[in-house]
């Protein structure tokens, strides 16, 4: 009967373990950290926006608009988010990864294209707002998670005095398992 009742004790700890480890795999999954890679069939098609973007601008500036526009909105082919305490990382591809406390504060930041750029990234509510800011105007990515916890969306908004409308499209990416 001893044998009995320390076989049911070891079932019973390795069954507690096996649920707590089971719960914290489906808390980290509900979380945005992760490596996500591109949907193109789901996701906008970057140039065609910028298209339509330039075409109500002066065609002496359209061409110079559409370049450098396409430089400055590459569509990022995998994106890896951490957030360890107090600090959010986002990386881009094979970039260096852009690191800001995860208070919402603005940082210095050197983007892709060597611009400077003041940069700020805050957890909202399951929702990763990134902004950036420079003299030649903003762009804010917001990034949700879907409830399954597989789709990440980033929703682009570009605004630059130079643009006659606002940019605005969506990438949509599948977490990596």
């Amino acid at each position: 009967m001893t044998n009995f009742v320390s076989i049911v004790r070891l079932v019973l700890m390795c069954s507690t373990i096996f649920l707590d480890s089971s719960t914290l795999t489906a808390a980290q999954r509900s979380s945005i950290d992760g490596t996500y890679i591109l949907d193109q069939t789901e996701s906008d098609n970057i140039n065609e926006v910028i298209k339509d973007a330039v075409g109500k601008l002066n065609f002496l500036t359209r061409d110079i608009a559409r370049e450098r526009l396409k430089k400055l909105n590459p569509a990022y082919r995998q994106i890896a988010i951490s957030s360890p305490p107090n600090e959010i990382s986002v990386a881009a591809d094979n970039q260096p990864p852009l690191r800001a406390p995860a208070n919402g504060a603005p940082v210095a930041w050197t983007a892709p294209d060597g611009r400077n750029v003041n940069a700020s990234m805050q957890l909202v509510g399951g929702r990763l707002a990134q902004k950036f800011t420079s003299a030649d105007g903003r762009r804010v990515n917001n990034y949700t998670l879907d409830p399954d916890g597989r789709t990440l969306t980033m929703h682009v908004t570009e605004t630059s005095p130079q643009l006659s409308e606002t940019i605005t499209y969506k990438q949509v990416y599948m977490r990596v398992p």
